[in-house]
C-alpha cells in the first residue's frame, strides 16, 4: 500500500531530513529538540530512545530517552536491557521492526520486562531501527507509544524505511562517533568499504584501496553518476543511493575536507555477494555462512566445499568477529534475519 501523508505530515518529514543532513550535537541525535518533536508528531509517538551497542560487553550503553525522563533510560541501562526479549532479536535484523511482530502481545504481557518495566513507564507498543555501518551497530532509534493508543504498523515501518539512510548518515557523520579530534581521511584509510575524499579545489578522489579498485573498474557513464552523487551528498549533506550503496557523509575537523563512505545495503546482491558486501566477508566465509545458515555441520561444510574440517573452523571463527556474535546459533539466527534478495 503506498504512504499517504497530510500536508503537515509532509512538511513535519522534510523537517526532519533537512535535520538529520545538518551537523549533530555530541548528545545524540535526538538531542535535537525540534528533530524529536518532528519525529514523535510524524510516528505518532510519545517515546523516543536511542541506545549504543557495546560488542565488547555484549550490552546496550548511552540510552537515552524522550518523553519518560531519565529514569526509564537508567533503569533500562542498568537492568532491563537484559530482561529484555524485543531488542535481541531486533538487533539482527536491517530494517524497521514493528514490536509486536517480534514478540506478539500476549506473549510479551507474560514477561517481567513488560510486567515490571514497559506497563510502569506506560510505554507498550513500538518500531526499533537499528543502524548498521557494515556489521558494525552504529546506533538504534527507538519510537514507542503509550497504552490506548492505535498499534504501530504499516505506515510506521515505511516512513522508517524512507529515513533510514537519513538517520545512517547523520550517526556516521556525527561528533557523537566521530570526537572532536576525528580524522576523516585517517578513518577512510582503513575502512573496509569504498571512500572518497572531497576538499576545496581538490574535487573527488578515491580515499582508500576499496575506492580505487571501484574506481578502476567502473565504465565512464558509471563514474561520472558515481561522481554526481558524491557532489550532490556533499553539497547537501544528505544521502543518496548508488547501485546498491548507500552514500553517507563525514566531516573533517576543520569542516573543509569530506569523505563520503559507500555503505554497502544489506540487500544489494545474490547471496554470497550480498555477505561479502554487507559483512566485509571473504568469498570462502560467505560461502562457509550459506551453508552454516543451511544447517549444514562442520564436516558436511568441509566436504561441500573441498577444503578441510579446520579451515572450516577458522572461517567460522572469523564470520564470529565480523558479525559480533558469539556462537554458531547466533550466527545462524543473524543469518536467518536478514532480507532475502
Amino acid at each position: 500500500m503506498p504512504l499517504t501523508l497530510s500536508l503537515e505530515d509532509s512538511r513535519r518529514l522534510l523537517r526532519v531530513t533537512q535535520r538529520l543532513g545538518r551537523p549533530q550535537a555530541a548528545a545524540g541525535l535526538l538531542a535535537d529538540s525540534g528533530l524529536a518533536r518532528d519525529l514523535a508528531s510524524l510516528f505518532r509517538a510519545d517515546f523516543l530512545g536511542s541506545t549504543r551497542w557495546n560488542p565488547s560487553r555484549r550490552a546496550f550503553e548511552d540510552a537515552y530517552c524522550i518523553g519518560r525522563g531519565p529514569e526509564m533510560a537508567r533503569q533500562y541501562q542498568d537492568h532491563f536491557q537484559f530482561e529484555d526479549p524485543i531488542s535481541p532479536r531486533a538487533r539482527l535484523r536491517r530494517g524497521p521492526c514493528l514490536a509486536l511482530a517480534i514478540v506478539p502481545r500476549a506473549a510479551l504481557a507474560r514477561t517481567a520486562y513488560y510486567g515490571d518495566f514497559l506497563r510502569p513507564f506506560r510505554t507498550v507498543d513500538g518500531i526499533d531501527l537499528y543502524l548498521y555501518q557494515g556489521s558494525r551497530n552504529v546506533g538504534d532509534l527507538r519510537l514507542w507509544r503509550a497504552p490506548g493508543q492505535p498499534a504501530m504498523g504499516e505506515r510506521e515501518v515505511t516512513l522508517l524505511d524512507l529515513l533510514r539512510p537519513y538517520l545512517l548518515n547523520a550517526m556516521l557523520g556525527s561528533r557523537e562517533l566521530a570526537g572532536d579530534d576525528f580524522d576523516a581521511a585517517q578513518q577512510a584509510e582503513h575502512c573496509p568499504w569504498a571512500c572518497f575524499a572531497h576538499g576545496d579545489g581538490l574535487g573527488v578522489r578515491p580515499a582508500n584501496a576499496a575506492a580505487e579498485r571501484l574506481w578502476s573498474g567502473l565504465p565512464e557513464a558509471g563514474a561520472q553518476t558515481l561522481l554526481a552523487r558524491i557532489e550532490h551528498v556533499v553539497r547537501s549533506g544528505r544521502p543518496s543511493a548508488w547501485e546498491g550503496f548507500t552514500l553517507c557523509l563525514a566531516r573533517g575537523a576543520d569542516r573543509a575536507a569530506s569523505v563520503v563512505q559507500l555503505v554497502p545495503d544489506a540487500s544489494s546482491a545474490g547471496p554470497a555477494g550480498r555477505l561479502e558486501q554487507a559483512f566485509g566477508l571473504t568469498a570462502r566465509e560467505a560461502e562457509v555462512c550459506l551453508l552454516l545458515a543451511a544447517g549444514r555441520t562442520d564436516g558436511q561444510i568441509a566436504r561441500a566445499l573441498g577444503i578441510s574440517y579446520w579451515t572450516v573452523r577458522t572461517h567460522v571463527h572469523k564470520a564470529f568477529v565480523k558479525f559480533d556474535v558469539a556462537n554458531r546459533l547466533d550466527l545462524a539466527r543473524v543469518l536467518g534475519a536478514l532480507p532475502r534478495a
